[in-house]
């Protein structure tokens, strides 16, 4: 058997591994947010996403004021 590697689609290639692991940090956030397995969970989520994100706006290219990352969760969640 021959095993070919999925080829990464032109949007997604573009990102590093830093980048995509940085939003996959902050998805993860945002799911355990609504779905932590404990009270705990859910409440260090929140935390994170409502702390100083200063490594993932610079990862992401936010800017650097401390709530950049809030301010862009916001606007996604009024866009959807």
């Amino acid at each position: 058997m021959v095993m070919t590697r999925e080829r990464k689609s032109a949007y997604r290639s573009q990102f590093d591994g830093h980048r995509r692991l940085a939003a996959a940090v902050i998805l993860q956030a945002i799911k355990d947010m609504d779905t932590g397995s404990t009270l705990n969970d859910r409440k260090s989520a929140c935390e994170f996403l409502r702390g100083d994100m200063w490594p993932f706006s610079d990862v992401l290219d936010l800017p650097m004021d401390g709530h950049a990352l809030q301010t862009y969760l916001r606007r996604i969640d009024r866009a959807v």
